[in-house]
């Protein structure tokens, strides 16, 4: 059998203990940084998560929050606003297309064997309260929405 990687093996150990893993990503000329969990899927039967275009502690605290939820037995569905993610500002889950999966989800692929595995991006507004979609081409940059359901 191939031995793992470091990033490898400690995926699996977090999926075993806690259920999920988070992987940050950092931003470069081509995009923004990002977090996103990989394990929620199979422990739970639950989307995995991702979030964009914040600094990838908070991005990674945030999984986390979301995930403690997802454990205590509440379900998150593409589509709609969520008040209780971040204080202070709603945030809408967008389901993922899989057209973003190769760019996006690398680790994801590994673990599943594919893509058939459905994620949420959470979305979050600005401190205006603008939600990305409404934003200008060029600050989009900075959160590109990965779904259709705005």
């Amino acid at each position: 059998m191939e031995e793992l990687a470091q990033e490898e093996k400690k995926l699996i150990d977090h999926i075993t203990e806690y259920g999920w893993h988070v992987l940050k990503v950092q931003g470069d000329d081509s995009g923004p940084g990002f977090c996103y969990s990989v394990g929620l899927y199979k422990t739970f039967d639950v989307p995995e998560l991702v979030i964009v275009g914040l600094p990838l502690d908070l991005g990674h605290e945030i999984i986390n929050i979301i995930g403690d939820d997802i454990s205590s037995g509440k379900k998150y569905h593409g589509g709609k606003y969520y008040s209780d993610i971040i204080e202070g500002y709603d945030c809408y889950l967008v389901s993922v297309d899989k057209s973003y999966y190769k760019e996006y989800f690398g680790y994801g692929i590994w673990y599943y064997k594919n893509e058939d595995f459905p994620v949420l991006q959470c979305t979050y507004p600005d401190k205006d309260n603008v939600y990305p979609w409404e934003w200008s081409e060029d600050e989009r940059f900075y959160q590109p929405l990965l779904g259709s359901d705005k």
